[in-house]
């Protein structure tokens, strides 16, 4: 610090060091602080320009350190000096420049414009074609988060709020967990995130995505932690049951919307909405399912029915007009839920009791039986409906047609027949009744 008296500090003690009437002063001022030594030098300044001989003995003989409290005197003319000094000190203190206080950082005033997380899906609903199972489930999953942060507008929404929101999915209660898997969870922020996305296209808010990158499960985990595949001997168990059989004749609609996701690998929903026009025939004969709305665009096909489809359906189809199954929608769980349900039940009444084997298990089934026979990756893709991440599939070559696809399908779905067929024994049939070829006596 730069002091405007020609003072300057020399091992433990200042001094002043100055020219007056041309000839030299230095002096010590007796002091190792520096407000002392200013009042010192001040003093002595002004006996020097009076032409006073200063007299420093008589200057000052009493201690004054602010910084640690001390404040002696040697009697009643050196306390008047001390008192003098500390007045001196305080006035050149007040008279320094003081560093303003620091003033509170204030929080951002809410943009009265944000959107509620509620406002926000309206007009993501408004503006993207969902199905409405899938609306359901985007509105129960915002409403959730909504309540849980205390409904802030979207541009308030941290990540840090993001993941409290994922630990209150998965909290235990008493030890117990409160029902949302690690998977649920990932679904609900895949929602979130999908939402966001929307919200920063459109520029509802430029504070980026607070759910991006907060999935929990990786992609490998995702996929080995879903449904399981039904394997042959499990295929032929359930359609053999006891349990199966009786719904032939007490619930046809069931066992044929089964019989349906064995033959076409068909989602369930696909299956219960089945409407008579659905049904189609080419031209050199093969019988074909026209699917016109799926969970994808890739859904969107025509599918090959096989013959032992056709033979086991064909009664209960005829008695049809318009729409094939009698499955009403459910409020966010499509057409299909009833025959999930009885599904699990026939698992059950079989004992098949592997886990995550689900009617969507079928179509997994299908797929891997076509995959194990050889049969062509576009081959399955077209039957099943998934999307093929290949340019020179997708985009430069044409669907394959349903002749062609129902020769390279058939030959896989022929097998099944044993799978759900009870084969007669070899002496079914013959007489068993010998009495009329005994010749009476």
């Amino acid at each position: 610090m730069s002091l405007p008296l020609p003072i300057y500090l020399l091992g433990s003690s200042y001094y002043l060091h100055t020219r007056i009437g041309g000839k030299q002063v230095k002096r010590s001022l007796r002091t190792s602080y520096q407000r002392v030594a200013i009042i010192r030098a001040i003093a002595l300044l002004n006996g020097l320009t009076m032409h006073k001989k200063p007299d420093l003995s008589n200057l000052s003989t009493y201690e004054l350190d602010l910084s640690r409290g001390i404040l002696k005197a040697d009697g009643d003319e050196d306390h008047a000096r001390l008192m003098q000094a500390l007045q001196a000190m305080q006035a050149v203190q007040q008279a320094q420049p003081q560093a303003p206080a620091p003033i509170a950082a204030q929080a951002p005033a809410d943009d009265p414009t944000a959107l509620k997380l509620a406002e926000l899906l309206e007009k993501f609903l408004s503006l993207k074609q969902v199905k409405q199972a899938t609306a359901i489930a985007y509105k129960n999953c915002i409403d959730e988060l909504a309540k849980f942060l205390k409904n802030p507008p979207i541009t308030r929404i941290t990540a840090s709020d993001i993941t409290r929101y994922q630990e209150f999915l998965a909290k235990k209660e008493n030890g117990v967990k409160k029902g949302n898997s690690i998977r649920t969870i990932d679904n609900k922020i895949s929602i979130i995130r999908a939402i966001f996305n929307f919200a920063m296209k459109q520029s509802y808010t430029r504070n980026g995505n607070p759910a991006e990158n907060r999935a929990l499960l990786t992609k490998k985990q995702r996929l080995s932690g879903g449904y399981a595949i039904f394997e042959k001997e499990e295929i032929e168990q359930f359609f053999k049951s006891e349990f199966f059989k009786e719904q032939e004749a007490k619930d046809p609609d069931y066992t044929t919307a089964v019989l349906f996701g064995l033959f076409t690998g068909c989602r369930i929903g696909e299956i219960t909405s089945l409407k008579k026009d659905n049904f189609k025939k080419s031209s050199a004969g093969v019988s074909y399912l026209v699917i016109r709305d799926s969970k994808t665009q890739a859904g969107i096909r025509e599918i090959p029915l096989h013959p032992c489809l056709i033979e086991k359906v064909s009664d209960f189809l005829e008695k049809k007009t318009d729409k094939i199954f009698k499955y009403v929608e459910k409020e966010g769980k499509g057409t299909g839920n009833a025959v999930g349900k009885k599904f699990a039940r026939n698992l059950e009444s079989a004992k098949i009791e592997r886990e995550k084997l689900v009617f969507h298990s079928l179509r997994k089934f299908v797929n891997n039986e076509l995959m194990k026979s050889g049969v062509s990756l576009e081959n399955r893709c077209q039957f099943i409906g998934h999307e093929i991440e290949n340019v020179n599939v997708s985009i430069y070559t044409n669907k394959i047609n349903i002749e062609a696809l129902a020769a390279a399908i058939f030959p896989t779905l022929e097998k099944f027949r044993d799978l759900i067929e009870t084969k007669k024994a070899p002496w079914e049939g013959l007489v068993t009744d010998f009495s009329e070829l005994v010749d009476p006596m």
